[in-house]
């Protein structure tokens, strides 16, 4: 059975906490597996993130809403910001380092696009809207650069 979890921050930065928390419990009544569970929690928390740190304008609608469905073999998260127009799935991205440390910054896009088995994005007349889609049998793949 399919099942949705709808969440709206007005106050992002003062909410994301009790996003993440809210998200985790409807993984659990859903009873998702724990894999499922933390690559959901990680790319909503990735993606957030950047929506708060580079997004967020004062003075204007600063609103977030996040809103997973739950399907049988995937779950497609959808999340809409009237922040500036970015388009994630196009954005360069950072490529796992041969040899040594990575370099700070860029990191969570790459890992949000080897997580999701799919990511759209379109912008609307005043807002930017992401579907990525996680398939529930993939597991972590590797850190690669081909994405």
């Amino acid at each position: 059975m399919t099942a949705t979890f709808d969440f709206t921050l007005a106050h992002p930065a003062q909410e994301h906490a009790a996003l993440l928390a809210a998200l985790e419990q409807f993984g659990e009544q859903r009873v998702l597996m724990p894999a499922v569970r933390y690559r959901l929690g990680l790319v909503v928390d990735e993606l957030i993130s950047n929506c708060i740190a580079h997004g967020t304008v004062p003075g204007q609608d600063m609103t977030i809403r996040i809103l997973v469905t739950d399907l049988e073999d995937k779950v497609e998260i959808e999340i809409t910001d009237a922040g500036p127009k970015f388009d994630p799935s196009t954005h360069p991205i950072s490529r796992c380092p041969e040899k040594g440390p990575a370099a700070i910054g860029g990191m969570g896009l790459y890992l949000v696009r080897n997580l999701a088995s799919d990511l759209v994005y379109t912008r609307g007349q005043s807002s930017n809207h992401l579907r990525i889609t996680l398939a529930k049998a993939s597991q972590e793949p590797e850190c690669n650069s081909r994405k």
